[in-house]
């Protein structure tokens, strides 16, 4: 609850006081309502029995002048709490999205790659966006009818003592029954994390414009329905046994309370019966009503904040996440590499498992050479580029910089001077100047830099062909957009890259879906683009391959051949061997 009220406090403090001025006074109100309306109705009949005397008619008259601005009062009162909330509860909301975004921008990539922070990211997505807020105002309210209940329970007190003490501790069994039952819902929805994901990710399957192709030619539709219903009613049959025996436990509370109610709605009139103030019988069924009322939704709010908080821990179970951050130094990155990159001895595992990637890998690349990796899928190229890109720390092993330990050198400086594009790029669904500018957000809005970008990716034909050019929204998510074909998102992806003038190029299957011709014409300027550059080539087009300085040959993590397209030819090796057979689909016997 601390956490919360102080992430409350510090969204807008000023609307926070005034919500606590405003749900004090209107607590007040109850009471002074209840006296109030006691005094009208005595005076009234007192004038009545009186002859109408005057002085107690215009007495009444006054009760009710009050009675009436204390409704004014609390009209006012209720709006100004309804403004600040919808103000409070959407800067809160926002709040709190941001924290959550700048906690996985802080996290290591390590992170996204495992199940269990995926379910602390969905447990702390599902509850950031009302149940903070919603703890703060149960504790407000729960504020106000503490304000209320004493204040009239302090008049009921007055007037009689055990009849305002049986009327507060009724309600007690039902509310233990509440937060008992509020504790298994917890338990229930922090069980299904995974199972809540997997409904969520079938929703996304056939609602998301990158699958619905796929969807619609393989008749998946049905199929990821029917899953999705199958969860869900799993899930329904869970929820509707808890509240059917959370029913069969309230039901006998409930009946108590009320009874007890009764019993001291019927021992208020016989006082006031034989008393012959008949003012008071008003006022004790009102404060009677009104006690009854609060302690119930008293008591009712505090099950409910037991039970907020215990979801709401959620949220601060992500945000409490350790980055466990890649060790930096504070060496700066030079602008051109002298002698090269090195890994020494360097072997990987992925976080959470046993199998090594890499094993005891030696390499160099000389600094401005063009180094090909070759291998089968899952041999370790894609991860050398992540060791290399400081977005893992090696197992074993280090990997040098111009004979300096990568990690000497500060991180962000490091990643500052790579110029990557991954197999998997991004397609930022903005506009193109966004999409390449990215590459360097510096320099975003640079529009000759992001021209000389596209120009060296092959894009520019592409974008003189969009309505808005430059200005061209891309995907089809937001309004205006324009779709492209994948090999023109790569041709985006690869201006992105191009856009930094870093002294190491990391392209991984840069060319995988761009056509023949364009991939030749973007090789063909590599050299002039990359110019002093060392280039690390990840491929699988032995076309693009043979274009390079060097060729590397991984296989199970290991090097196994390094040299040049000519010199493995002649070993007839795996690289002659892979070559033959890509290039037996070319050539007719």
């Amino acid at each position: 609850w601390s956490r919360v009220l102080v992430l409350i406090w510090r969204t807008n403090p000023w609307y926070v006081t005034w919500l606590l001025v405003f749900t004090f006074l209107g607590g007040l109100i109850p009471s002074l309502q209840i006296q109030f309306t006691s005094q009208i109705i005595q005076n009234a009949a007192e004038a009545i029995q009186a002859g109408h005397a005057p002085h107690l008619v215009h007495l009444a008259i006054l009760f009710g002048f009050l009675q009436g601005g204390l409704m004014l009062i609390s009209s006012v009162l209720g709006i100004g709490q309804q403004q600040l909330q919808s103000l409070l509860q959407t800067k809160l909301a926002n709040v709190i999205a941001i924290r959550i975004m700048e906690k996985a921008i802080e996290l290591d990539v390590q992170y996204f790659e495992d199940d269990e922070f995926y379910d602390k990211l969905q447990r702390a997505n599902r509850e950031s966006s009302y149940r903070p807020y919603q703890i703060f105002w149960q504790m407000v309210t729960t504020g106000s009818q503490c304000v209320t209940l004493i204040s009239v329970v302090a008049v009921l007190l007055y007037w009689n003592w055990w009849l305002g003490l049986l009327i507060l501790l009724a309600p007690l069994p039902s509310v233990a029954s509440q937060i008992f039952y509020g504790h298994q819902s917890y338990k229930i929805e922090r069980e299904r994390t995974q199972q809540r994901r997997r409904l969520s990710y079938f929703q996304f399957l056939t609602t998301n414009a990158q699958s619905v192709k796929e969807i619609r030619l393989f008749r998946l539709g049905d199929y990821f329905l029917g899953r999705y219903k199958q969860l869900y009613n799993d899930f329904y049959k869970v929820d509707s046994d808890l509240v059917k025996r959370e029913t069969r436990a309230l039901v006998p509370f409930t009946i108590l309370t009320n009874l007890t109610s009764a019993g001291a709605q019927i021992y208020a009139i016989s006082i006031t019966i034989a008393t012959a103030q008949i003012g008071f019988l008003a006022g004790y069924m009102q404060a009677i009503a009104v006690v009854q009322n609060t302690v119930e939704a008293l008591l009712w709010g505090v099950s409910q904040l037991y039970e907020n908080n215990l979801f709401v821990s959620n949220l601060f179970e992500f945000l409490d996440v350790a980055p466990n951050k890649i060790a930096t130094g504070k060496r700066a990155v030079p602008e051109r590499l002298q002698s090269g990159i090195e890994f020494r001895g360097v072997s990987f595992s992925y976080p959470g498992t046993t199998e090594m990637v890499l094993q005891d890998l030696n390499l160099f690349l000389k600094a401005g050479e063009c180094v090909a990796l070759v291998g089968h899928n899952g041999a370790g190229k894609t991860t050398l580029v992540k060791l290399l890109t400081r977005l893992y720390e090696p197992t074993a092993g280090q990997i040098f910089l111009d004979g300096v330990p990568l990690e000497d050198y500060d991180t962000l400086d490091v990643r500052r001077h790579m110029s990557v594009i991954f197999q998997d790029f991004v397609r930022y669904e903005m506009a193109v100047r966004e999409n390449v500018g990215f590459g360097y957000v510096e320099e975003v809005d640079n529009d000759e830099r992001i021209r000389l970008a596209t120009a060296q990716s092959g894009a520019v034909q592409i974008i003189e062909g969009l309505p808005q050019k430059y200005d061209t929204t891309l995907g089809r998510m937001f309004e205006k957009g324009h779709e492209l074909s994948i090999g023109q998102w790569q041709k985006m992806a690869l201006a992105r890259a191009f856009m930094r003038r870093a002294p190491v190029v990391v392209l991984d299957e840069p060319t995988s879906s761009i056509d023949a011709e364009s991939e030749s014409e973007i090789f063909g300027r590599l050299q002039q683009i990359a110019a002093g550059a060392t280039t690390l080539l990840i491929a699988h087009r032995f076309s693009t391959v043979r274009m390079a300085d060097r060729i590397i040959v991984i296989k199970q993590g290991k090097i196994i051949e390094d040299g040049t397209h000519e010199a493995l030819l002649a070993v007839d090796g795996t690289y002659a061997h892979l070559f033959r057979l890509q290039a037996a689909g070319y050539v007719t016997s």
